[in-house]
């Protein structure tokens, strides 16, 4: 009994206890089947052992990264990507007795993808909401190069340190639970550029802006009530609470690097659209801030017509075009043609995707084949009664796309609007213009378009590109 006891001792004191050592740990973001983000200084981060030691190599370069995990039981190492591949390659974190594999890993392109929940709307649509040509995209979403990660919705009071969701490979079943627009953006980057194209999903539904924004930041805008432990936060609206997105659903991922951001967000914030003047560009620098880019590229979605009670959506709209011009590589995707009257998230997601996929092809890329930018107003002049207005963005001229011009409405000096004939004007002022005129008014002094809740856009220019709402007053 006695010499069992003396080897049992034996046993303890000369076999390391391995469960209590399995400390070392990564953030969900860190996986098997993830994408790297080529050509960068990627930071990796994670937990173990205070005071203990960590190496990270990989398959790429013979380097070994080495650090210490701090006080706090937390450490980072930044590590030099390569070029894009689709070669495999795989990452290998150790401490102590510990060694974390990460396999079947590529380098490519990873953007992020939020917002609300126009970009968080998936391939099952909602009810009596579907998503147009949903089926037939995925007949085509079969792609091992393209990986998905989708944040779990969740918000928090205070900053986390964990994030829950997981990488997948883009095939039907996994695609169909991801955002259409999202999906859609990186499969037309991956097509063109042949590349590895990671994407994460990071978008809830209702969400206001400042939810994505971090509290010391709002707390120097000075505009919202900070003092969320003291309210009594409904569970059902926390999305339209400042700070509480940022805090459980995009905090935990950083400092991650990626390639840029795509953003559809804007209906929660629509009876505020002076302040979304000042916070949208926030939004911006802070996520840029974020990401440790302060240029990273930025495109967003115009919000889509519908009828919105209580407000006029145009002037929101006028915000977002504003802020394109103010905000340096940011761009704008115009969703005049595909919004509905009733229905606040449009079927149509494909076109949307497809547009974001112009902006960062032509801007991100260089591929200046695709235009990105529709008409917008640049002047107008008037003669003989009839307003002649010009755009920029158009010069092989514009369309009408073979529909019945509509939306235009003309105002004399007493600044009330009727109804407008229009015309494209090659014989005036080249193909760029629109001669725009109501009989009854002798002397037009201002023109809108679109410039109401809800309007099914009709003026494109020759690449297919919707012009926003625009008016030439400011009253």
């Amino acid at each position: 009994m006695l010499v069992r006891l003396i080897i049992i001792l034996f046993i303890m004191l000369c076999v390391p206890d391995l469960g209590a050592q399995s400390v070392l740990k990564l953030p969900n973001i860190f996986a098997s089947g993830m994408v790297l983000q080529q050509k960068d200084t990627v930071t990796i981060w994670g937990w173990g052992n205070p005071g203990a030691n960590v190496k990270i190599s990989n398959s790429w370069h013979k380097r070994i990264y080495k650090t210490k995990v701090d006080e706090n039981g937390r450490w980072k190492v930044d590590i030099l990507t390569p070029s894009a591949s689709y070669n495999s390659q795989n990452l290998k974190i150790s401490s102590q007795h510990e060694t974390l594999l990460l396999n079947n890993v590529l380098i490519g392109d990873v953007w992020i993808v939020g917002g609300q929940s126009n970009m968080q709307m998936n391939f099952k649509g909602n009810p009596d909401q579907p998503t147009e040509n949903a089926q037939k995209i995925l007949l085509r979403c079969n792609h091992n190069n393209i990986r998905l990660f989708r944040v779990e919705n969740g918000y928090s009071l205070n900053v986390c340190d964990t994030i829950n969701g997981k990488w997948s490979i883009a095939t039907p079943e996994n695609v169909k639970e991801f955002s259409v627009i999202g999906y859609v953006f990186g499969e037309k980057i991956h097509n063109i550029e042949k590349i590895p194209i990671g994407l994460i999903q990071s978008a809830h539904g209702g969400s206001v802006a400042e939810a994505w924004i971090d509290k010391e930041t709002l707390e120097k805008f000075g505009e919202f009530d900070l003092n969320l432990e003291k309210k009594k936060i409904d569970p059902i609206w926390y999305s339209f609470e400042p700070t509480v997105l940022y805090n459980k659903m995009l905090a935990p991922m950083l400092p991650l690097s990626v390639k840029g951001v795509i953003w559809y967000q804007g209906e929660s914030n629509v009876e505020r659209p002076e302040q979304y003047r000042r916070l949208f560009p926030l939004l911006v620098r802070s996520w840029r801030k974020y990401f440790n880019k302060t240029d990273l590229p930025f495109y967003y979605v115009q919000i889509a017509p519908y009828n919105h009670a209580n407000v006029n959506s145009a002037e929101f709209r006028e915000v977002q075009l504003d802020l394109m011009d103010s905000i340096s590589n940011v761009g704008m995707v115009v969703t005049l043609d595909v919004g509905e009257p009733d229905v606040i998230h449009p079927a149509r997601k494909e076109i949307i995707g497809e547009r974001l996929a112009y902006w960062a092809l032509n801007c991100v890329y260089g591929h200046k084949a695709f235009e990105c930018r529709g008409p917008e107003y640049r002047s107008m002049e008037v003669k003989d009664g009839h307003a002649f207005i010009k755009f920029n963005y158009a010069s092989n001229g514009l369309s009408f796309m073979g529909k019945e011009p509509k939306g235009f409405e003309v105002a004399g000096e007493d600044r009330i609007f009727f109804p407008a004939k229009v015309r494209i004007t090659p014989a005036f002022w080249g193909n760029e213009g629109l001669e725009i005129w109501n009989d009854s008014i002798k002397n037009p002094v201002a023109v809108r378009y679109g410039y109401t809740n809800y309007v099914d856009g009709t003026l494109f220019n020759t690449d297919g590109l919707p012009a926003s709402s625009f008016r030439t007053d400011k009253w």
